[in-house]
């Protein structure tokens, strides 16, 4: 899956700096914001300043901070965040595009009812993100935390989940179509009976045995039993 992806597609880049406009609206397009050899950059410093839209096209980001604790509208066209931090960032309805999200932090980012497509993340932690009654098709999570993460009613076409940590993660309610979770165990999920159709290797299907005898409501015996 990860090879089928299609990558950000990236012209090149003009460093540039983070600002708001006078409408409140972070856009970047053609960009390189780099921060790797200093301290975090953030687009804001004040409470009254939060942005009301985020649009980023064509660009990469490095060691970026982008706070959103209020419902914002967000675009991320063609876009590669390395080092960065979108904590509890509300990417309400959002847009995501061949997008590629590398040793990143994401902990309670919300992208409920969101439209994701071509979307990769790797090496990063989502605790607690949403991801709820989005559409992701194509997309691949690699050796990701996602503890306690929600797919609720989510759509799933083409979405793979490789190393990752699903405990507590929910997908209840989710409609999959060629997914598949590899080197991962489904101990802890919640909403494994939504799961129909998905692919697994041999030895994790052996080690999800309690979780997938639990959708099926199969009692295990004991050996004395």
């Amino acid at each position: 899956m990860p090879g089928l992806l299609d990558p950000p597609d990236l012209p090149e880049l003009k460093p540039t700096s983070l600002q708001l406009d006078d409408t409140r609206t972070l856009r970047l397009e053609g960009a390189l914001v780099d921060a790797t050899d200093g301290p975090p950059i953030d687009a804001v410093d004040a409470e009254s300043e939060l942005p009301r839209r985020i649009i980023i096209r064509e660009s990469e980001l490095r060691g970026v901070t982008l706070r959103a604790p209020k419902p914002a509208a967000f675009e991320l066209r063609d876009v590669r965040l390395h080092g960065c931090d979108l904590s509890n960032a509300q990417a309400m309805n959002a847009s995501i595009s061949r997008v590629e999200v590398l040793s990143s932090r994401l902990v309670g980012f919300r992208a409920a009812e969101s439209d994701v497509r071509e979307l990769r993340i790797a090496d990063s932690s989502l605790v607690l993100a949403t991801f709820a009654f989005a559409q992701l098709r194509h997309a691949s999570f690699e050796r990701v935390d996602l503890s306690e993460a929600t797919f609720m009613n989510a759509r799933l076409d083409g979405v793979e989940f490789v190393d990752c940590r699903l405990a507590g993660a929910d997908f209840r309610g989710a409609r999959i179509n060629t997914c598949a979770i590899r080197g991962t165990p489904l101990d802890g999920v919640l909403g494994v009976d939504s799961l129909r159709g998905l692919r697994m290797p041999w030895p994790d299907v052996v080690d999800s045995i309690a979780a997938l005898a639990a959708a099926l409501g199969i009692e295990i015996e004991s050996d004395d039993a």
